[in-house]
């Protein structure tokens, strides 16, 4: 039996036919002869935080940790430890198994994960990038994006369909992970908490571990209730406070935005943005209100493990050679029905809802069929909106057409534009009620409707 292992250290996940058997944070604790790691180790970061170590399968390597021991004097050896108490139990020796591991490994890194799989006891017999294994379960389009969470990190890869599913390139988004997501929560309970009863949480480390401990459980209640109660003990006291949905999305709001400047960075010139979100990311309150800011966004949410049973269904194609073990860049996932590879999107604005004029500083320009071309200093000849320079302003910046089949906003600068604050990339459909914001603060114009009196634009 064949087994797949995603290296993910918010969750180490195990999987074999379909079924998940293993799922361990990536936590240890360098307090004892020999490291204790997973949940345990977890329940008791915040009781003994110098000496927790979370950054073993991130910079898995050969450093030596700040806090060495007998047991473990290096990333490698607590993620050699982790493997042997958490993952290698659920197993029989020398089993085979696929590896599905994070877009920023090396080939050292890669080599050294090889090196302490088979001195567990594991038989790696495929290496995959782990996002192209998540997205493989199902028939992919031409282009989508995958957001990943990680434990320091959120990470976002571009994938697309050239025949087969391959990856283009990925961004790191540092202080996005999971902890600082878990940390902005903790802040906020430990303000409402102050605020009312003047008790703070965070002055004990027991009380500080013991929010940390209902975290999840106040997440998934939050999924289906707009409020939680959240209660404690201290001193024999009990403390109770109510929080809402929207504090707990007021709190992630900035890690949120980072979140969407990304997918906004990375989001093909044309056509819709397709999203694979992970589970690790499906749920967070207020995290869907944000993604619904995007233009044109299809977001499906990804099984838990889907990146170990992507592993699994292409389990042949991570096989190619025998005799040696290389990292597979392309899987041969199939091309979603009706997917093209097409030069422009199609107008999706209906005529009534197509804006007639631009408005800037309170005068008004008529979009026609001619460009209207937005810019700091546009050619003579040519139907100008003409800004104050400034910085992020291009001399000619964006323009904007009438045609028949929609209004269009077409993007020619070097600094870009921002439509409804989402980045544009080429040409794109507009409707009334649009803003265009254009340089660094910026200016800001407003598209609109003007109708006869019998309603005619």
């Amino acid at each position: 039996m064949t087994l797949a292992l995603e290296i993910n250290d918010v969750g180490l996940i195990l999987a074999a036919d379909g079924e998940l058997l293993v799922e361990e944070p990536g936590y240890a604790m360098l307090d004892g002869p020999e490291p204790e790691t997973g949940a345990a180790a977890a329940r008791r970061a915040r009781l003994k935080p110098l000496f927790v170590e979370t950054r073993h399968w991130q910079d898995l390597g050969t450093t030596v940790l700040a806090r060495p021991m007998p047991a473990a004097t290096t990333y490698a050896e607590v993620a050699h430890a982790q493997l042997a108490s958490r993952v290698r139990p659920h197993v029989a020796r020398d089993a085979e198994v696929l590896l599905a591991v994070p877009a920023w490994y090396t080939r050292q890194q890669l080599a050294l994960l090889l090196g302490v799989a088979q001195e567990t006891g594991l038989r790696p017999v495929g290496l995959v990038d782990a996002a192209r294994a998540s997205a493989a379960l199902e028939p992919a389009p031409e282009s989508l994006l995958q957001l990943e969470l990680a434990l320091h990190r959120g990470v976002l890869t571009v994938l697309d369909h050239g025949g087969e599913l391959r990856r283009t390139r990925f961004e790191l988004l540092p202080q996005h992970g999971w902890l600082a997501l878990q940390q902005a929560w903790l802040n906020r309970i430990a303000a409402a908490f102050v605020r009312k009863t003047r008790f703070d949480p965070l002055h004990e480390a027991a009380s500080e571990q013991s929010l940390w401990d209902g975290l999840p459980q106040w997440l998934v209640a939050l999924e289906r209730d707009s409020t939680v109660e959240i209660t404690m003990e201290a001193a024999g006291v009990r403390h109770a406070v109510e929080l809402s949905r929207e504090d707990f999305a007021a709190a992630a709001n900035g890690i949120y935005g980072g979140f969407v400047q990304a997918l906004q960075r990375a989001r093909a010139a044309v056509g819709p943005l397709h999203l694979r979100l992970s589970h690790r990311l499906a749920g967070l309150p207020g995290l869907d209100e944000r993604l619904a800011e995007l233009r044109d966004c299809e977001t499906i949410r990804l099984p838990r493990g889907a990146a170990a049973l992507g592993a699994l269904a292409y389990e042949r194609a991570l096989r190619r050679d025998p005799g040696s073990l290389t990292l597979v860049q392309r899987l041969p996932v199939p091309l979603r029905s009706g997917a093209t590879r097409a030069a422009a999107p199609a107008a999706v604005v209906p005529a009534g809802d197509r804006p007639t004029h631009v408005v800037y500083s309170s005068r008004v320009w008529r979009i026609a069929g001619e460009p209207l071309v937005v810019g700091s200093a546009v050619p003579g000849g040519r139907r100008a909106l003409t800004l104050e320079a400034g910085p992020g302003i291009s001399r000619v910046h964006c323009t904007l057409a009438r045609g028949e089949d929609g209004v269009w906003l077409e993007d020619l600068s070097t600094y870009g534009t921002l439509l409804n604050g989402e980045r544009v990339r080429g040409r794109v459909a507009v409707r009334t009620g649009d803003r265009l914001r254009i340089g660094q603060p910026g200016i800001e114009c407003e598209l609109v409707r003007v109708v006869d009196g019998d309603g005619a634009a």
